[in-house]
């Protein structure tokens, strides 16, 4: 039995030898995958992170410019508000000054075309003659209107 102790002893002594060297094996491939993932941190940093930076401060410029826009639209909402209470002030003032003159000339266009009117008929009237003892019948004089038929 010796023997067999042995050659188990031998087994396993080799089986550790390969074991050892699979696990200097991966240890090479995780340095090797280490030293990958260190350059492409290096490469992010070096490409990446300036470009996130630029977007960065574009965002940053696009937020003021928005900021200003609407600075810049509220001034043009006070100015057109502003201009439109100026419009209708200056309407309510030539109503003023324009319209009601012209409705006074209107009135005494109005009397004088009457008063012209009047010496008119004054001028070119005949005398009514009244007819004496002749007078029209009236409907309220009869009782037709009495009867329904």
């Amino acid at each position: 039995m010796n023997e067999w102790a042995v050659f188990f002893l031998g087994v396993i002594a080799l089986a550790a030898v390969v074991q050892c060297a699979f696990v200097v094996v991966a240890a090479l491939h995780v340095r090797r995958g280490g030293e990958e993932v260190s350059s492409l941190c290096r490469r992010f940093d070096a490409e990446i992170k300036p470009t996130l930076e630029d977007l960065r401060k574009g965002a940053a410029n696009l937020r003021a410019i928005s900021d200003s826009g609407r600075d810049q639209a509220a001034r043009v909402e006070a100015l057109l508000a502003t201009t439109l209470e100026s419009v209708e002030t200056t309407i309510e003032n030539v109503r003023t000054l324009v319209i009601k003159p012209l409705a006074s000339i209107s009135e005494f266009s109005s009397f004088w075309s009457g008063l012209r009117r009047g010496l008119e008929t004054y001028r070119g009237a005949e005398p009514r003659k009244r007819t004496a003892g002749v007078s029209r019948p009236r409907s309220e004089d009869s009782d037709e209107h009495m009867f329904i038929g």
